[in-house]
């Protein structure tokens, strides 16, 4: 990241497109995946959306999130 000027990540705040298959590779579901099951994962994940510099709309329909890169952080 402190080469990048911004980072993109998906679906680590879940979209609308939201299931709980816990890896693209297999077949095993569980919400604990998404939800956190040894730690809760919701603040975290309220962190990275409060530092989100991507649109709402990203967010909701995509699970896109828009990070600055160590780059720009001052």
């Amino acid at each position: 990241m402190s080469l990048c000027e911004e980072v993109h990540v998906y679906e680590y705040i879940p979209s609308l497109r939201q299931t709980d298959l816990c890896h693209y590779h297999e077949r095993y579901y569980d919400a604990a995946c998404t939800l956190g099951a040894y730690h809760p994962l919701l603040y975290e994940k309220m962190l990275i959306q409060r530092v989100n510099i991507g649109s709402e709309d990203d967010l909701k329909r995509k699970g896109k999130v828009t990070l600055p890169g160590f780059k720009n952080v001052h």
